[in-house]
């Protein structure tokens, strides 16, 4: 009898992760989170996903714990997520993030290369791995990060599609842009920056000069276009998709955008104190679109949900 699929998905407990984990559970997948924490004001815990799933408290930067978890399943398919994402933390403890950013991804790498029971992974990249451009990034454009957290995601990016063409190995890589969504409780981000401000009638701190572009896509949209490169690996493998939205914004006009939205003035600072941050980065999306995946999400429709939902789980 064939055995069970086993889903791992590492950084399942954070925000992008839970809402993946949420959505491959509703698909009756038995789901395996790997995760070094669950924070108890997390989407994880809101949505009760620990009662839900196999919970391994698990650093992907150990090899050797990498290994004492695949060795427990038999039919393994691997979304990996887990990773040092917040890019000021990154500036501050840069040998860190190599550590979980890269090795981590090697290390899930390695043993999807030795052992024959993982079927497959889909590598968490993102747009930062692209550095600094004015241009649009396709999926040829150079991978040029050139600080800490960008060069992480250059690295990781580059090694998993190194690894899919030396190895024959089945590896897909989704590059996304400016995710948002329920759950994101890192408040220093735009979005939940702004919904924070909203419910506790604050004044929003701007940390760049507020002309600053990027894709804002939300969070459904970033799971479906998981879900459609693991259940297209077999097309998918050894290539990278951008995953982008028609919200292409500076932070000036997701300000104008919200006020509109909500007939209020928000009140908020221009502090520009942002630091390496990216001035300009809009991702071509027309490759993964050819496969069948669409984002029907709009920034201005979904502000008043958002800011409801922050409104009930600040």
């Amino acid at each position: 009898m064939k055995s069970k699929r086993v889903i791992v998905v590492t950084g399942g407990a954070g925000f992008i992760g839970s809402h993946l984990v949420s959505r491959l559970v509703a698909l009756g997948e038995h789901v395996v989170v790997a995760d070094k924490k669950i924070s108890p004001s997390s989407y994880f815990s809101s949505e009760n996903l620990q009662n839900k799933v196999t919970f391994s408290h698990i650093d992907v930067a150990s090899r050797g714990a990498i290994r004492r978890l695949m060795a427990k399943f038999s039919n393994v398919f691997v979304f990996h997520l887990a990773a040092e994402t917040i890019v000021t933390t990154c500036y501050d403890n840069p040998w860190i993030t190599m550590r979980t950013n890269i090795m981590g991804t090697v290390n899930l790498l390695e043993e999807l290369r030795t052992n024959s029971r993982i079927s497959g992974m889909v590598v968490a990249s993102s747009d930062k791995a692209y550095g600094k451009t004015k241009t649009i990034y396709t999926e040829v454009s150079p991978l040029a990060g050139d600080h800490p957290y960008d060069v992480s995601k250059s690295s990781a990016d580059l090694i998993s599609l190194a690894y899919a063409k030396t190895y024959g190995i089945p590896v897909a890589v989704a590059r996304f842009g400016n995710v948002y969504g329920e759950g994101d409780i890192h408040y220093d981000r735009l979005i939940p920056g702004i919904c924070k401000a909203v419910n506790k009638k604050k004044t929003l701190i701007i940390r760049s000069d507020g002309t600053y572009v990027r894709d804002y896509l939300y969070v459904k949209a970033v799971v479906e276009g998981y879900i459609l490169l693991w259940k297209k690996i077999a097309i998918t493998q050894g290539q990278a998709f951008n995953f982008s939205s028609t919200d292409t914004y500076s932070v000036n006009e997701v300000l104008d955008l919200v006020q509109r939205k909500l007939a209020i003035p928000l009140k908020y600072k221009i502090a520009n104190t942002a630091r390496n941050e990216i001035p300009y980065q809009h991702l071509d999306d027309k490759k993964v679109r050819a496969l069948g995946w669409k984002n029907t999400y709009q920034l201005k429709d979904l502000i008043p949900k958002l800011i409801s939902w922050y409104g009930k789980h600040i």
